[in-house]
């Protein structure tokens, strides 16, 4: 018989001698979940959105996505979720009787009374065009003695226009530093990796992203206050602030946690 999916994880975690604890803390999984895969209690976890995404991490980090077992589970989740959706757009793109029998009978008293129906539409239509030509009049008529009113309050306020020499600049200085403002209200960060790597990110308190962060991504994150980073090799992690070097450096396999503010590194 195949082995289960659970017996598959436990052995290749055995294999590369990596007790429950490490592998835990490696793979930010928590130990009983761990241990709930391991044993094929799965059923156990209330949502099979999070059971499946359990599994997926936990392969990805055994690099175990190739095995049989794996393959099939996850794919049995994508089919399962897609007889749902279907048997859901069956039961809506079904007419029932009563509709088509009313959508016939409707259909036979438009053919009945058409010229009536178009005399009434056609009549709707003169009487919309008439009252809209008739609004546009009036308000034309209204605003002929407001724009002579305006005519004359130009002409007797009208100033000697400026020359570029004389225009002030202090206003541009302002505008400037409005836009600078506003370029610096978010924090932007721009995350490459040189080698796969386990990332989270978490943006004002948020879950960003949580996983392994593969080789040669890279991903965009914004926050008003604050963004913190925990990652499993910082040595390969390049972070771009607001399109700058953050000029954070970190070691090769180093775990390490940081905290990005609008002023830098905290």
């Amino acid at each position: 018989m195949p082995e289960s999916l659970g017996k598959i994880l436990k052995k290749i975690r055995e294999s590369k001698h990596l007790s429950l604890e490490e592998v835990s803390e490696r793979s930010r999984i928590p130990k009983h979940i761990v241990s709930t895969m391991e044993e094929d209690r799965l059923s156990e976890i209330k949502s099979t959105f999070y059971a499946k995404s359990f599994v997926r991490t936990y392969a990805i980090f055994l690099d175990a996505m190739n095995e049989v077992g794996v393959k099939e589970y996850l794919s049995k989740e994508a089919a399962g979720q897609q007889q749902v959706l279907q048997k859901k757009q069956e039961t809506v793109s079904r007419p029932s009787v009563n509709a088509t029998q009313s959508k016939q009978i409707d259909f036979s008293i438009i053919t009945k009374y058409k010229r009536q129906i178009l005399a009434i539409i056609i009549g709707i239509i003169v009487l919309w065009f008439l009252f809209f030509v008739i609004g546009q009049a009036c308000r034309f008529i209204k605003n002929i003695p407001k724009t002579k009113q305006n005519k004359r309050a130009v002409v007797k306020k009208e100033a000697p226009k400026k020359t570029e020499k004389e225009k002030p600049k202090e206003p541009v200085k302002e505008i400037r530093k409005e836009a600078v403002s506003e370029k610096t209200e978010f924090i932007e960060l721009e995350v490459t990796a040189s080698e796969n790597t386990w990332l989270q990110v978490t943006g004002d308190g948020e879950l960003m992203f949580k996983g392994s962060f593969k080789k040669s991504n890279k991903d965009i994150w914004k926050a008003k206050k604050e963004i913190k980073l925990e990652m499993g090799n910082s040595g390969v992690i390049k972070i771009n602030m607001n399109g700058k070097p953050l000029g954070f450096t970190g070691k090769k396999d180093e775990k390490k946690e940081i905290i990005i503010t609008k002023d830098g590194i905290k």
